[in-house]
């Protein structure tokens, strides 16, 4: 059975700065919401949100706040904006300590973590008494939601790593095809053709694939070509808390190697730019891989002429990295019932509305949204769509955070040409078996 621990094990010595910064009681009408000086209108119930987002993403969640809260006069959602860098150690301690929102974001790595100590509810008797519908949700995106057959979050969207093409840089060197498809054989050496005669082809000075060579977009590059190739993870999924170390080393060496040899052997991928999203914008890179939250981007780039593609199946099977944003309930002991109801009424709200969240580029996570007029109207998505029903999520072990932190680390020592990748596998055994206590 899931844990229900109430315990400070994330920091004692940061309880006090945490609490600081924390008013009110969660889950009561005066919930965590001193950060946010709005005025609650009368008689409303107040439902205060912990936001992390930060940019774009920022001022569409706050639209849908804005939305929700002039469409009904019961629930007044007090939107809080979070640092970024901070927001979960804030919301785990705080929680834990009955001082947190009463509604938070939460990726879906994390979520383990928070199921694993009780520091959220299950949702499925709340759910059903506002009427959610779980069957509308793409069944990919929700199972990473769901623990011991119970529903734990109310997921809003998937954000995976593709791929984006400059078409006239590509077009010109005689790679598109009349429908504007890329002209690519999906196997690893027609992947490297492409990009080979990308390189062969571009005026002077441009580049075929502008890509970081360190932190996570190689990684999640990585990951992608990993589960492409049948990997399944780094640990095992039969425990939240006791997991074995479980990577299918052949395969993760071989998707390594592969993308070693697009910086180095094949020289396609820069090492070290400085910025590859301003090499994209400025239309000095051909092609470019990163999250689709840069399509909100590329779209309001005057002159910019792109198309959005899902990362190329070059190893056999359909993958790529995603996670996901999900909504939570955080548990309290003494749960205000009214402010719940409310929360739930807002997370359904969100996920009905998921056209609105997707002009930040993030695919909606329910189906039932992706197929409506308003998703469809919306330029460039339908062109990623369709990898929400695919997309590879990470572990689901209270360990994710500290094991990607290892992998990137290690992963950036190959990608530098400093280390192999048996040596970097090797390096990430010995730590990540640390971590986990085996």
């Amino acid at each position: 059975m899931v844990k229900r621990l109430f315990v400070g094990i994330f920091g004692l010595v940061l309880t006090a700065f945490v609490l600081s910064a924390c008013s009110g009681s969660g889950g009561s009408d005066s919930a965590a919401g001193g950060e946010n000086d709005v005025e609650i209108p009368e008689g409303a119930t107040e439902v205060v949100m912990w936001n992390l987002f930060g940019g774009g993403d920022a001022e569409y969640m706050q639209d849908i706040v804005g939305k929700f809260n002039e469409s009904q006069s019961e629930y007044f959602v007090n939107n809080v904006m979070q640092e970024h860098e901070e927001y979960y150690t804030k919301l785990l301690t705080s929680i834990g300590a009955g001082k947190g929102p009463d509604i938070g974001i939460a990726h879906t790595h994390v979520l383990p973590e928070l199921v694993n100590q009780g520091l959220v509810t299950g949702l499925d008797d709340i759910a059903s008494s506002v009427g959610v519908k779980w069957d509308e949700f793409n069944q990919n995106i929700l199972d990473a939601t769901i623990y011991e057959g119970v529903h734990y979050a109310v997921p809003i969207d998937t954000h995976a790593q593709i791929m984006y093409i400059n078409n006239k840089l590509v077009g010109d060197a005689g790679l598109l095809n009349d429908d504007g498809s890329v002209k690519m054989e999906q196997t690893p050496e027609g992947y490297v053709d492409f990009f080979t005669t990308l390189k062969d082809n571009l005026p002077e000075g441009k580049i075929p694939f502008a890509f970081s060579s360190s932190g996570n977009d190689p990684y999640w590059l990585w990951w992608g070509y990993y589960t492409q190739l049948g990997g399944r993870g780094i640990l095992t999924e039969d425990s939240l808390e006791n997991p074995k170390y479980d990577i299918d080393l052949d395969k993760a060496v071989q998707a390594a190697n592969f993308l070693k040899d697009l910086y180095h052997d094949k020289e396609i991928i820069p090492l070290n730019i400085s910025d590859f999203y301003a090499e994209f914008q400025s239309e000095n890179a051909a092609t470019m891989t990163s999250g689709v939250w840069a399509t909100g981007i590329w779209e309001t780039t005057e002159g910019l002429d792109f198309t959005p593609m899902p990362i190329p199946n070059v190893f056999g099977e359909k993958g790529a990295w995603a996670s996901s944003h999900t909504l939570v309930l955080p548990y309290y002991q003494d749960a205000n019932q009214e402010v719940q109801k409310g929360a739930l009424e807002f997370m359904k709200f969100v996920a009905d509305n998921g056209a609105m969240w997707a002009q930040a580029g993030h695919i909606p996570a329910k189906d039932s949204v992706v197929e409506s007029e308003e998703f469809q109207e919306l330029p460039y998505r339908n062109e990623y769509a369709e990898v929400a029903s695919y997309v590879n999520f990470v572990d689901r072990n209270i360990y994710a955070r500290g094991v990607e932190e290892i992998v990137v680390r290690h992963l950036d020592t190959v990608w530098a040409g400093d280390a192999t990748a048996e040596e970097a596998f090797a390096a990430i055994e010995t730590e990540v078996k640390k971590l986990i206590g085996e």
